[in-house]
């Protein structure tokens, strides 16, 4: 017992922080032995935790340390994914949902694969269904095209991009809800670029949500 407690006092503690696009805040502290032990290590958070707003608890964000400077771990975004309970929230008897699942690349270079679902107000017919599919996938691909890395996981996360989906696909039926559900980041988390946060810049970032 003692031995066990020994080895636990030498662990050091690290501050972790999120990405950039969640302007560097604090996700928590963890014990390692070493800086090499924490690279490639992965924390899952809710979007509540950063923000404390309730109506943002179904988000579930997920972060993979990258760097280590004296205490402090600093992440990039790894991927994002709406609760199951909350998903089966809003898909209800009666009504259709329409996934689309699009592989892209940010105009920094990063590939992501994005899922969209759409929620109908009522059963659609297949058509319908492939015409919805195909006007979520042409946003996601327009707005990859011309957002990086962060302002595309910002606006996922924000629910812009399921705004203009939504305010698209209605003119084909009427609309229930509309989400990005799952973002989930295809390139190497650690080639990634990364830059070490400035106090100022956090504070503006971290304003956004």
């Amino acid at each position: 017992m003692s031995r066990a407690r020994d080895k636990w006092s030498l662990k050091k503690w690290f501050t972790v922080y999120a990405s950039s696009a969640f302007g560097f805040a604090e996700l928590g502290e963890v014990p390692a032995f070493n800086e090499k032990q924490l690279l490639g290590r992965v924390m899952e958070v809710s979007l509540y935790d950063i923000t404390k707003d309730i109506s943002q608890l179904a988000i579930k964000l997920r972060f993979q340390i990258v760097k280590v400077e004296g205490n402090k771990a600093f992440t990039q975004f790894k991927g994002f994914e709406l609760t199951r309970d909350y998903i089966r929230s809003i898909v209800r008897r009666g009504t259709t949902r329409v996934d689309s699942v699009v592989e892209v690349e940010t105009k920094d270079g990063v590939r992501l694969r994005v899922f969209v679902m759409v929620v109908t107000k009522h059963r659609i017919k297949t058509s319908q269904a492939r015409a919805i599919r195909k006007i979520a996938k042409e946003i996601v691909e327009e707005k990859a095209a011309k957002l990086d890395l962060d302002e595309f996981v910002q606006e996922a996360v924000l629910g812009k991009i399921a705004s203009e989906v939504y305010n698209s696909a209605k003119k084909i039926y009427p609309l229930k809800k509309v989400e990005v559900r799952k973002i989930k980041v295809l390139s190497n988390i650690m080639e990634i670029p990364f830059k070490v946060p400035v106090e100022a810049e956090a504070k503006e970032s971290r304003a956004q949500f």
